[in-house]
């Protein structure tokens, strides 16, 4: 029984493997996927795209995909060839160097004649005896050690990066998907999860660091919490009208993101009127005319605006839930935003 099991899950691994490959090569069925998913965080996320900027988004990328013309002759063209054929390159020196070392030690081991030995002359040792003999000293001959060469190292190859960086991704995103608690932040990581697959079949180590960091931002933004609140402090406007060549334009309440300990955090909001992202603390949010004169009234009455709640991110989400009430009691829908007044 343990066999047939194991027989079937590796029979399950192919068969995913070939779905996967088979995916990857249905180009068309890739692209409706793609813009599918790029919709869904499009909206999901607030950013105003059309479906043709998406489709034409989408037809640039995979024009752009297997391009590849050779580069110019030059020095640094010539040094990535090296780099390329070091491992054959470094083993020919090698090679070279130890046929040249065996050869100078085979010449100076057979050229070199051994030295002569040389008689030692005898020591003079004190008196003696007439009945003792005289002692003599036998020469001792030197014997020549010959040269031991010390082989060189062969140097290791150059070690693969491809798998580790394969399963630290595989990691952050086991991690990020018990993180993930609705159906946006599950289509944003199968986006994610898309890009790295396609670099997984190529091994592209560069593409699949990108989906790396892309998965990073992401896990980074489930795992925020705040609470988007007006902006209620002396000296700082709670409110603001927008006009242009003398027309009321919008009402917008201005609001930052305050966390539980109540620090304010930098966000990037999509200012409509100048179509440039920005980086800022606080922000303008649209509103109707009856929520804004609401506003107003509830400052006004006591100088503090009771009603300052606007939008409320829950940890594991990443779009920011409306909290504030229209005329209808139901919550606000997400407006223009500015960052300037």
């Amino acid at each position: 029984m343990h066999d047939m099991l194991r027989i079937l899950d590796v029979a399950s691994a192919m068969r995913r493997e070939r779905e996967t490959a088979e995916a990857q090569l249905d180009v068309d069925t890739a692209k409706a996927k793609l813009r599918e998913r790029l919709l869904a965080t499009a909206v999901a996320a607030g950013d105003a795209v059309t479906a043709a900027e998406v489709d034409a988004a989408i037809t640039q990328y995979f024009a752009s995909q297997h391009r590849y013309s050779d580069p110019p002759r030059s020095w640094r063209r010539i040094r990535a060839q090296l780099w390329v054929l070091r491992s054959r390159v470094v083993l020919g020196i090698v090679l070279v160097a130890l046929l040249v070392l065996g050869a100078a030690a085979l010449t100076g081991a057979f050229a070199r004649p051994a030295p002569e030995p040389k008689p030692t002359a005898p020591r003079e040792l004190p008196a003696k005896p007439p009945s003792a003999p005289a002692a003599t000293v036998t020469p001792v001959t030197p014997v020549a050690t010959p040269e031991v060469v010390a082989p060189t190292p062969t140097p290791a190859p150059p070690r693969d990066p491809f798998p580790e960086q394969w399963q630290r991704f595989q990691d952050a995103l086991a991690a990020a998907r018990q993180l993930a608690g609705d159906e946006g932040a599950h289509a944003r990581l199968g986006q994610v999860l898309a890009v790295a697959e396609a670099a997984g079949l190529r091994k592209d180590v560069s593409r699949l660091r990108a989906a790396q960091h892309e998965l990073d931002e992401v896990v980074a933004r489930l795992d925020e919490q705040y609470d988007v609140k007006v902006v209620d402090r002396p000296g700082e406007r709670s409110h603001v009208d927008r006009y242009a060549s003398g027309r009321l334009t919008g009402y917008y309440v201005i609001v930052e993101a305050k966390t539980a300990d109540g620090s304010a955090l930098r966000r990037r909001i999509v200012n409509h009127e100048t179509k440039s992202r920005d980086e800022v603390t606080k922000w303008g949010e649209e509103v109707d005319e009856v929520v804004w004169n609401r506003l107003l009234a509830d400052q006004r009455a006591d100088g503090v605006v009771d009603e300052a709640l606007f939008a409320r991110k829950r940890r594991g989400t990443l779009a920011e839930d409306v909290v504030m009430q229209g005329a209808d009691g139901k919550p606000l829908a997400r407006g223009r935003s500015i960052t300037a007044w």
